[in-house]
């Protein structure tokens, strides 16, 4: 299996990949994608704000296609990606995404999120200045539904984001879906 790694004929999921980062005590970003630092201390399991809002977009997009199976809608949402055919444009510096990239993105930050999501106050917080902003800039008013759900994306994408969130990116692209 490792051959055919090795000479392009097969990709290694995404536990695969771990595991291997792990015992070769290297990044997985480096090992996935040869960008990044190769030391393990740079953080094996970092998904950047843009990478997770890609994400966060797909899953949206996803929802909108549930006819379509996952791996269908993944190549479709790619595809239109690249060609700047999404109502997001790109985000940040990530002009172009390939489907392995999208699949690790998405297997990384929803790990994260799950062992990460606990509840703490400050994030929820957080989340819900942040969604009263978007809706204040917006001009729109939300069912307590919609405005749960809103603060429930905010809230992850908070938990799976090292730094803390980049607010106008997010009222950016926020206000897009909107």
């Amino acid at each position: 299996m490792l051959r055919k790694y090795l000479l392009g004929e097969s990709v290694p999921g995404a536990d695969k990949l771990v595991r291997m980062a792990q015992v070769a005590g290297v990044s997985l970003r480096w090992l996935a994608t040869g960008e990044g630092a190769q030391s393990e201390t740079a953080g094996w399991d970092r998904v950047t704000p843009p990478q997770m809002a890609i994400v966060l977009e797909f899953e949206r997009y996803a929802r909108m296609r549930a006819d379509a199976g996952t791996r269908s809608a993944i190549r479709i949402f790619v595809k239109k990606y690249n060609e700047h055919l999404l109502d997001i444009g790109t985000m940040g510096d990530i002009e172009r995404i390939t489907e392995d990239e999208l699949i690790l993105w998405r297997d990384l930050a929803w790990e994260r999120r799950v062992e990460k999501a606990s509840i703490d106050e400050a994030g929820l917080c957080t989340a819900i200045e942040i969604a009263d902003e978007l809706m204040e800039a917006s001009g729109k008013a939300m069912d307590s539904e919609k405005k749960a759900r809103l603060i429930t994306a905010i809230y992850r994408l908070n938990a799976v984001t090292n730094e803390g969130l980049d607010r106008s990116m997010l009222m950016n692209l926020l206000i897009t879906i909107l």
